[in-house]
């Protein structure tokens, strides 16, 4: 259980960043720059005739010697992402090894930035009390080893002791330095990855709730693709019956009732026009907004081009209303259209729509209708108004749809706009 608590905060710890440690190229940077701040000394010494040699070692060997340590460090780092704590162990090793067995402690002194590098990848795989505890105690081993390293050198207190703070605070301080940056980066990391599974989680809703809108969308349109073939397919159907009984006796009736046929003929074909125009825009990669009041001229225009005289008036601003109004009018507006192709083929057809601070009205009148036959009811006509109350039931609008004083027709509906929250408040 314990290893595997901590390998979840390595993985949550380790970023893009300690991954980068395990690069040749990382490696070969680190060594580079290392092996060129620890041999510069003895190699401009040597070039220079500057001192003696006094080591007694040949300076190819002990030069050489140091050159295999800052890689053997830097080899060491390439571990940081999946064994932090072997790799800070290890580069602190190849330092003390330069410095104490071979004896060349202030050229060794480079290493120590090696080392903070390893203390980084510890700070942000560990917690903070581990990760500090390792960082002390390796200032710790590092300061004993260099302080017996100088008295067995026989130099005098002062300067053991002179030297032992030196070293020892450089190394406490870039390694101390490297674990608070490797704990900064671990936060920094885990409030990322918490970021980024927080918007796959709202990316998966978003998409449920689309599929959900697009099936429930479908539902809806199968319902009235369902009712025109039901209904006025049906009532097509029946028309035609009647007409070929009709017509051997009663040529007139029966030409009457061709004259139904095109009409509920002509209704038909619109309502199946939306309906289908509807489904493509559910099922298309690029959707279509649902039409509202911004698409009011196009629909005039499709009902003009049908032959029926259209007249429009407006008032307020067709932009303004709540979505869910706008569209909900235009469905009204729709069917009252339709109602007036079927019903008063050639009658003209008065639109009004009033939009105030506060709701939306919207009007659709037409002239005479032609005579309705008494059986007219038994073919399903005024399925659409029926639809249409209960679209307005749902926004808490009202319809009223009666047959004025001149045998015309008139439908109205009134809706509210939605109360905003702030409203709520007042």
């Amino acid at each position: 259980m314990v290893g595997e608590t901590q390998t979840v905060q390595e993985s949550a710890g380790t970023g893009q960043v300690i991954q980068a440690m395990r690069s040749p190229v990382f490696t070969a940077v680190v060594f580079l720059a290392t092996v060129v701040q620890v041999c510069a000394d003895p190699l401009v010494a040597l070039w220079t005739g500057a001192g003696e040699w006094g080591h007694q070692l040949p300076p190819a060997v002990v030069i050489g010697l140091a050159a295999l340590g800052c890689l053997a460090q830097a080899l060491c780092v390439t571990q940081a992402a999946h064994r932090p704590v072997s790799a800070m162990l290890g580069a602190l090793a190849c330092y003390l090894a330069i410095a104490l067995w071979l004896g060349v402690p202030t050229w060794a002194s480079p290493m120590q930035l090696v080392v903070a590098v390893a203390m980084f990848a510890v700070g942000s795989a560990r917690s903070i009390p581990v990760a500090a505890a390792w960082a002390g105690a390796s200032v710790l081993v590092a300061v004993v080893g260099l302080g017996l390293w100088a008295a067995a050198a026989g130099a005098p207190t002062g300067a053991v002791v002179s030297f032992v703070l030196t070293e020892g605070t450089a190394l406490a301080s870039v390694c101390f330095a490297g674990v608070a940056l490797g704990m900064l980066w671990a936060v920094l990391e885990r409030r990322t990855q918490r970021a980024r599974r927080r918007a796959l989680a709202f990316k998966a809703q978003q998409a449920e709730a689309v599929e959900a809108s697009r099936n429930a969308e479908r539902g809806r349109i199968a319902q009235e693709l369902h009712d025109v073939a039901g209904q006025h397919l049906a009532g097509l159907v029946s028309l035609c019956d009647a007409s070929v009984e009709l017509a051997p006796e009663h040529p007139q009736q029966a030409l009457h009732l061709i004259e139904e046929v095109r009409a509920e003929g002509r209704y038909a074909a619109a309502s199946l026009y939306g309906a289908l125009g509807d489904l493509r825009a559910v099922d298309s990669s690029a959707q279509t907004p649902t039409p509202d009041l911004r698409s009011l001229s196009a629909l005039v225009a499709f009902w003009r081009e049908r032959g029926m005289d259209v007249r429009v008036t407006t008032t307020g601003d067709l932009q303004s209303p709540p979505v869910v109004v706008s569209t909900t009018a235009y469905r009204a507006i729709s069917e009252g259209l339709s109602n007036a192709a079927k019903h008063a083929a050639g009658a003209a057809v008065d639109i009004g729509v009033h939009v105030d601070a506060d709701r939306l009205t919207a009007t659709v009148a037409n002239g005479p209708a032609r005579r309705v036959r008494a059986d007219e009811d038994d073919l399903g006509l005024g399925w659409g108004l029926d639809s249409l109350r209960q679209k307005l039931t749902l926004v808490d609008g009202s319809v009223d749809a009666s047959a004025d004083d001149q045998g015309g027709w008139h439908l109205g509906v009134e809706i509210p706009f939605p109360r905003t929250t702030e409203a709520e408040r007042d």
